[in-house]
């Protein structure tokens, strides 16, 4: 093969030659576009002194053509599409018969289009959330400046009455009593803070806090099912709140969550796939797993040893772990009655209480409650509590005023959720031969919607004023948080939420107190003001 006449030209004749050829190649790409070498416009070849080659900028040519080339430029030497530098070492043979690229720069582009338009789309729906939550506090705002307006309007229109000619301070008086009067009525409550996206498919069930780390943990499936099967937990921060780091935990659903008195950086985790167990949240791994032979249902630690856990399974039993022994459990609580899942675990420490001084852990389930008082570190009496048969679907205890917060799912002699609180009792000893009993009496009922079909956990503390208590439960009818003064059964608040209320926390921060309430999707913090 002869070569081109181009390389007979000295090199400043060599530049239109190429232009010229490179709009002849624009205007003639097209099937052979893949096949020719640039420079000579010949097929190369895959074998032979015109072999396919090309150069680190990645064009292709000719080998013999790209040779004369580079050498007709001596150390000036550019590529002939690009003008990057070269030189004749950068030559790099190719193998290969054939090369054309496929063109998916347009849905390379549609795919960026499609990621920031579901981005934008997620943040508009979380925007919008926050919004209605607002519209909504200034409508109460309003209803309430429009009912204080009325008792002006009234109180003025008395105060005209009873007298013809009143004089300024006479009608001035009135009015600064009746501001004196509604301001006294105010009452600190919650407003609305932040709303957080945890899970954009759902999943979420329960909701723990982390004071060392100060974040909330919500669980959720995985968010990367593919890549990471299983379920975990959702860090979301107090600092910016905004959810951050998923921590891949179990291989099925989470139902309980628990911290350590003692080393509250280390999560109890109860899982539907027979096991619990202990997470670093300093270092996001699991430094321990216990199996069971049946799937947990709830879990909770020791508040008078912080060696010892407990899991409540799904035949009735609570097995006893001790954090020291690796290999299996120590104690097995075997249920006195029914085999239903232990759906609600919560221990009660030992205090200086006249009317309930021991501690032990109270089960929960559908059927009823048995309070374990534990005698020593592997004796336990069982003590069954006076419940209602059926319907219990959550009990939660207020460790310092010896309460628990019994819930009742609607039945026939009840058509709404009722909350009843209960206080803790012990009856003393009555000779040798009777040993102490211990029992619960109702204190306040506290009544929600007619609907309940989720195991939705709720919660009772006391107030953060420092006066009495305050019960919250999660209502499914109204898709909202209630939340009641424990000593009057007054409800104080009705904080509304997008979906089901599955779980409820309080904590504080910096000395402000919040709450926070978990649905699917959704982690709605409300402050204390």
């Amino acid at each position: 093969m002869h070569p081109p006449k181009c390389f007979e030209m000295h090199h400043f004749d060599l530049q239109p030659a190429v232009a010229a050829q490179s709009s002849d190649l624009t205007s003639n790409s097209g099937d052979t576009e893949g096949d020719t070498c640039t420079i000579c416009f010949e097929a190369w070849t895959t074998a032979g002194e015109h072999r396919l080659s090309a150069l680190r900028c990645g064009h292709l040519f000719g080998k013999t053509c790209i040779q004369r080339w580079l050498k007709a430029q001596g150390s000036a030497g550019k590529c002939p599409q690009c003008n990057k530098k070269a030189k004749p070492s950068d030559i790099v043979l190719l193998y290969a018969p054939k090369v054309r690229a496929l063109d998916n720069s347009e849905q390379e582009h549609l795919k960026r289009s499609l990621e920031l338009e579901q981005s934008l789309r997620r943040k508009a729906e979380l925007e919008s959330a926050e919004y209605k939550l607002k519209f909504q506090a200034v409508t109460s705002k309003y209803g309430q400046a429009q009912q204080e307006l009325q008792e002006l309007k009234a109180l003025m229109a008395q105060t005209g009455r009873s007298s013809a000619s009143p004089s300024c301070s006479s009608s001035f008086s009135p009015l600064l009593s009746l501001s004196q009067r509604l301001e006294g009525s105010r009452t600190s409550q919650y407003s609305f803070s932040k709303a957080v996206l945890v899970s954009q498919a759902g999943g979420c069930r329960v909701l723990s806090y982390c004071e060392p780390l100060c974040c909330l943990l919500a669980s959720q499936p995985s968010p990367h099912s593919t890549l990471v099967p299983g379920c975990g937990v959702k860090k979301v921060s107090l600092v910016n709140m905004k959810a951050s780091q998923y921590v891949p935990i179990h291989s099925k659903q989470i139902r309980g969550l628990s911290f350590s008195k003692e080393n509250n950086s280390l999560l109890l985790s109860a899982a539907l796939d027979n096991t619990i167990k202990l997470t670093s949240l300093l270092t996001n791994t699991v430094v321990q797993t216990y199996k069971t032979d049946k799937p947990v249902w709830s879990c909770c630690w020791s508040l008078d040893n912080s060696n010892y856990v407990y899991a409540g399974l799904s035949n009735g039993s609570v097995l006893v772990y001790d954090t020291r022994d690796t290999s299996t459990h120590v104690h097995e609580l075997e249920p006195l009655r029914s085999r239903c899942p232990v759906a609600s675990l919560s221990y009660v420490p030992r205090a200086a209480s006249s009317s309930f001084p021991c501690g032990g852990l109270i089960a929960g389930s559908l059927e009823g409650a048995c309070f374990w008082e534990q005698m020593n570190e592997t004796t336990y009496t069982p003590h069954m509590l006076p419940l209602e048969s059926g319907g219990c679907t959550d009990i939660q205890v207020e460790t310092e005023s010896r309460h628990c917060l019994v819930t009742y799912r609607p039945g026939r002699s009840h058509p709404t959720l009722r909350c009843v609180l209960m206080a803790l009792t012990r009856t003393p000893q009555q000779d040798s031969s009777q040993l102490p009993s211990c029992s619960c009496s109702p204190v306040q009922t506290f009544n929600a919607g007619s609907s309940c079909k989720l195991l939705t956990k709720n919660t009772v503390f006391r107030n953060p004023d420092g006066h009495g208590m305050l019960v919250c439960a999660g209502d499914e009818a109204s898709k909202s948080t209630l939340v009641w003064d424990a000593g009057s059964g007054t409800l104080l608040q009705q904080l509304p939420a997008d979906l089901p209320v599955l779980d409820i926390s309080p904590f504080s921060v910096n000395g402000e107190n919040y709450l926070a309430s978990l649905t699917e999707k959704m982690l709605k913090l409300y402050k204390w003001n």
